[in-house]
């Protein structure tokens, strides 16, 4: 009974087998397996006409082109494509001697699949209207020996590799204008390293009329970024990493770049001495820098509007007074350091003839918490709470007197720092004051006392008469 159901299985599995291989066989003879990328995917919409060595096809191919290799199409001209993939190997194998291939005016294709190879023929590559394309791969062509010409203009392609262009050897002529490039990282800035006279560049022929579209560089001339970022990157210094972060035009359209320099967390003891033309922003979180004397009277750093000094050993800022960058700043962030007091009428006066000023950061230092320096600082926080934004961390030190440790400064009673001053003894430059008071008191009597005996006697007084 056993060997009878185990014979049984066998044969169904042998007749499952060859009923699949024969309906394999049967799909391999009548319709190319191309998945979804195939040719054949929209034999039902597609029209071809033919004439002269050229094959134009709109909305798909019909039967007659794709179900075995064609050496009579030279040109393919492929209009209005239906679906989201062209499968480029099966192009190239149903097409052997094509020399000519434009792709036109797709809504919805995506991307290409496979690749030409050594072989292809092709030399000239037109593709344009398509409004769902955002970068031809540069695998598809790198391989093409004939490709001279590449166009790709009218399209809506955001990213290129640089092996795109590299990678034909014949390529000479490339055509980029009217697309919606992507400037910034990842999208084109590799051509901002690029020489002007370079083989990349001086295939793109176009090349001074592509735009920025994409991100903080929309509308902006794709030449004149690719300047700029070449310029941030050649002036960065070590150990820092640059960005240009965003682009404005003059009233002469002339484009200005805001530059961040960041050297945060770089084990710097100072800051770096020379900086990117146009820097606006430069943070240095988390060094072991001490003094603010060298950003605030350095000529490179005057145009600085940002500054992040957050988190390393600053003792002092009174070389901000006076300085053109405690003029004109947005934001100034000290949060972390060792600040145990601030000159309070610089910053009174800073802060009153800024109009720029957007944030101030003080939290999380030891300040000094006394009768002679907090009452001056409460009311600089407090006159200025819309752009101090961290009040809640501006605390007196730790200390060992529990009525001021830790206290936030913004909201504690005057009382609980200047009380325990008015019941200390006199201090010693109150008793100089009394003294000297007291001398001028002194020195008053002695000349009415004098005055008054002239008057009366005649008699000058006697300091007259050792006088020579």
């Amino acid at each position: 009974m056993i060997m009878n159901v185990f014979k049984l299985l066998v044969l169904l599995s042998l007749s499952y087998l060859s009923s699949s291989n024969a309906k394999l066989k049967i799909n391999n003879a009548t319709t190319p397996m191309d998945g979804l990328c195939s040719l054949s995917s929209y034999l039902s919409q597609g029209n071809c006409k033919f004439s002269n060595e050229g094959l134009i096809c709109r909305r798909g191919f019909t039967k007659e082109w794709v179900m075995r290799v064609r050496y009579d199409v030279i040109h393919l001209e492929v209009l209005e494509w239906p679906g989201d993939c062209i499968n480029i190997d099966r192009l190239q194998k149903y097409f052997p001697e094509l020399q000519t291939l434009d792709i036109i005016n797709s809504t919805v294709l995506k991307y290409f699949k496979g690749h030409f190879d050594s072989t292809s023929k092709i030399r000239k590559i037109e593709i344009h209207g398509m409004t769902s394309l955002w970068e031809v791969p540069s695998e598809m062509v790198k391989r093409m020996r004939a490709l001279k010409l590449l166009d790709l203009r009218n399209n809506v392609l955001r990213h290129m590799k640089a092996d795109l262009l590299r990678g034909p050897p014949q390529l000479e002529v490339v055509l980029l204008s009217d697309n919606n490039w992507d400037c910034s990282d990842g999208g084109l800035d590799w051509l901002a390293m690029e020489n002007e006279n370079g083989t990349v560049r001086t295939k793109i022929v176009d090349y001074y009329k592509l735009m920025c579209h994409q991100q903080l560089y929309r509308g902006k001339p794709l030449h004149k970024v690719m300047d700029i970022i070449r310029m941030v990157r050649n002036t960065c210094p070590e150990p820092c990493v640059c960005a240009m972060t965003h682009v404005v035009s003059d009233s002469k359209g002339a484009i200005i770049p805001l530059i961040t320099v960041d050297c945060s967390r770089k084990q710097l003891d100072n800051p770096p001495l020379t900086l990117p033309p146009s820097t606006t922003t430069l943070r240095l979180e988390g060094n072991k820098i001490n003094s603010i004397r060298q950003l605030a009277q350095g000529p490179q750093y005057k145009k600085l509007m940002n500054l992040f000094l957050d988190n390393n050993s600053i003792q002092s800022v009174k070389e901000l007074e006076g300085s053109e960058f405690f003029s004109t700043f947005r934001v100034l962030s000290l949060k972390g350091n060792m600040l145990k007091q601030i000159p309070v009428y610089a910053f009174d006066k800073a802060f009153q003839g800024n109009n720029d000023i957007m944030h101030v950061y003080l939290g999380n230092n030891p300040w000094r918490c006394d009768c002679h320096f907090i009452p001056r600082f409460q009311g600089l926080l407090l006159k200025y709470k819309r752009v101090i934004r961290d009040l809640q961390d501006i605390r007196c030190a730790k200390s060992d007197d529990k009525t001021i440790s830790l206290k936030q400064i913004s909201t504690m009673p005057l009382s609980t720092v200047c009380r325990a001053e008015v019941e200390m003894p006199i201090s010693t430059m109150n008793i100089v004051n009394l003294i000297l008071l007291l001398l001028i008191f002194i020195v008053l009597g002695r000349f009415v006392y004098d005055w008054h005996m002239f008057r009366s006697t005649g008699k000058l007084p006697w300091i007259s008469s050792v006088l020579p």
